[in-house]
C-alpha cells in the first residue's frame, strides 16, 4: 500500500499536507497527527508499529474508551510522534460509548479541506499486542 501513487490511493491530485487519525468509528478519532507531508510513509510506519505494541481487549463504556485512548497516546508519544488526543468531552460526545463494545481501531489518512479518508490499517483490539 505504501508504494502506491496518490491517484492509486483514491486522490486525483497530490496533496500538500495530510493528517493521520486513529479511529474507533466513523468520525470518532482517539488521536490525530496533523501537518504531515503529503505522503507520510515513514510516519505511517512508525504509527502502525507503535499502535501494535499496546495491549487492550475490546472495550465498552466511557472508562474503557478513555483508557484505550490513553494507551494509544502513550505508545505514539513513546515512538516520538507529536500526537493530539481528542479532548475527553468531545470524544465521549461523538462516540456515545454506552455499553457498546469497541473492538477495532483503524488508522486513516485525511486531507485538510477535503472530506476524503483513506484507510491505512485496521486492528482488532485483541490483536493489538
Amino acid at each position: 500500500m505504501f508504494d502506491q501513487l496518490p491517484g492509486e490511493r483514491g486522490f486525483d491530485f497530490v496533496p500538500v499536507t495530510t493528517s493521520l487519525h486513529f479511529t474507533v468509528a466513523s468520525g470518532v478519532a482517539l488521536a490525530s497527527i496533523h501537518g504531515l507531508p503529503a505522503l507520510p510513509y515513514d510516519t505511517v510506519d512508525v504509527a502502525m508499529k507503535a499502535a501494535s505494541t499496546i495491549e487492550a481487549p475490546a472495550v465498552a463504556g466511557a472508562e474503557g474508551l478513555l483508557a484505550l485512548q490513553e494507551k494509544l497516546g502513550t505508545a505514539l508519544r513513546a515512538a516520538g510522534l507529536g500526537v493530539d488526543l481528542t479532548p475527553r468531552t468531545a470524544l465521549l460526545d461523538r462516540a456515545r460509548p454506552g455499553d457498546r463494545a469497541i473492538g477495532e481501531v483503524a488508522l486513516v489518512q485525511s486531507l485538510p479541506g477535503h472530506d476524503r479518508y483513506v484507510p491505512l490499517g485496521r486492528w482488532s483490539l485483541g490483536d493489538l499486542r
